[in-house]
């Protein structure tokens, strides 16, 4: 029965193979060197006899640097096949480990169906990673409010001679905002509330891509971008949560560099330099942010209203709750 082989067994050998590499190429360095401290000792020798010992002894070493270039050779090619194996290895495993997370994720959204069967009914909004690591790993959110933010960033001044001042536009991606409490029944514990809230947190800190169910709006790609926590509101068995997401897009295609053309003597018709042409599209700076001091009174709502700016963008900069804005502290509203 043949042994299987796993990371550790694709490790050794690549690492095995890239020993057996560097030592062929430093016996190669080696014999090469000594060659050529034979030919200098030639070039100084005076009689005939010294001079016909070196020249025997130079046969020999380039005969020995001949064998080692073909050890390098053959070390080189090993070394790199035991590479593409522990990439391709490592890229397989990616591949079953993907396929047992989907696994998981619907063995446990049914188990979420058995153990949380109000909110499930409800269908209160609930966030999951794409690929859990535990059956555990999810949030459900008994939500009061919720909104979605679309912007769009557009250009204020004129890129080129005969175009619009608001020409080009750059679409930001979707954000959303729920805000309510998590737990609230008769079998909620604070405790483990809070365990549900740190991994919230921890989850937009390391960037995981989650999906969010239920509730008005659906993502099945998202990162979350704001967490909040209200201490100062506290309700039986509960704790007030605000939470912010923005919807992900993954890139469909590589970027592949160009192959450089050889270039002959003749040119081709049409080829060589070319005339700078008024009214090429210059670069844009990006812009710099606009932040202001919060004074007493100061809302998002009001920002939004001077600076246009939209609420669920605000929360994510700043990550203050509404109705607590810090005054004297520094804020981004544009």
């Amino acid at each position: 029965m043949a042994t299987k082989k796993t990371l550790k067994t694709y490790t050794q050998k690549m690492t095995t193979a890239k020993t057996a590499y560097n030592k062929a190429k430093s016996t190669y360095t080696k014999n090469e060197k000594a060659v050529s401290t034979l030919k200098t000792k030639l070039s100084k020798a005076k009689t005939a006899s010294e001079k016909s010992t070196i020249k025997s002894k130079i046969t020999s070493a380039n005969k020995s640097v001949k064998k080692s270039k073909k050890k390098v050779t053959k070390a080189k090619t090993a070394y790199t096949k035991a590479k593409s194996n522990l990439a391709s290895f490592k890229k397989s495993q990616a591949a079953e480990k993907r396929k047992a997370t989907v696994k998981l994720k619907k063995k446990m959204i049914t188990q979420m169906q058995k153990d949380k069967p109000g909110y499930w009914k409800a269908k209160r909004p609930f966030v999951i990673p794409k690929y859990p690591g535990t059956m555990h790993s999810y949030v459900f959110i008994d939500n009061t409010t919720e909104s979605e933010t679309s912007t769009s960033d557009m250009t204020t001044n004129s890129i080129a001679p005969g175009q619009y001042i608001n020409h080009f536009v750059q679409n930001q991606p979707t954000q959303r905002q729920i805000d309510g409490k998590l737990g609230g029944s008769s079998t909620s514990k604070v405790p483990g509330l809070k365990k549900q809230y740190d991994m919230l947190k921890r989850w937009g800190k390391n960037g995981t891509e989650v999906e969010l169910h239920h509730g008005q709006r659906s993502s099945n790609s998202a990162v979350l971008t704001s967490t909040g926590l209200t201490f100062d509101a506290p309700r039986d068995n509960a704790l007030p949560v605000s939470v912010s997401l923005e919807d992900v897009k993954w890139a469909t295609s590589e970027i592949k560099k160009s192959s450089k053309k050889k270039t002959t003597g003749k040119q081709e018709a049409g080829s060589g330099p070319k005339s700078v042409t008024q009214g090429t599209r210059k670069k844009a700076k990006p812009k710099a942010g606009k932040f202001t001091t919060i004074k007493k009174g100061d809302t998002y709502w009001g920002y939004h209203v001077s600076f246009g700016t939209s609420i669920a963008k605000l929360r994510s900069w700043n990550g203050y709750p509404d109705r607590k804005l810090p005054i004297g502290k520094k804020v981004r509203v544009k």
